[in-house]
């Protein structure tokens, strides 16, 4: 891995880490800070899904147990395939 390479994977996971201090705090900074970072180019948005998978994954794993984690994503990636195909995909949120 080259020099640009580890500094672009460094940037990627800062942009990741911010995005989920957005997500627990509502950090608008730190969104603010993810929009403006994250739209530099194709690459740049690539490595940021991924270094955002990587963190979600252990942190999923170290909290729920990999068999655990493993099933609740397959839920998720069932459920979302369900309502992606859906007719009427606001009738699923109706209280």
């Amino acid at each position: 891995m080259s020099t640009i390479e580890r500094r672009e994977a460094a940037r990627a996971n800062q942009r990741a880490a911010a995005f989920i201090r957005f997500q627990v705090l509502s950090d608008h900074e730190a969104m603010h800070f993810i929009l403006t970072e994250a739209s530099e180019s194709d690459t740049a948005r690539l490595a940021f899904t991924t270094a955002l998978a990587s963190i979600a994954g252990s942190l999923a794993t170290s909290s729920m147990g990999r068999e655990q984690a493993l099933a609740y994503l397959q839920s998720v990636a069932e459920s979302s395939a369900a309502l992606s195909d859906a007719d009427d995909i606001d009738r699923y949120f109706e209280g």
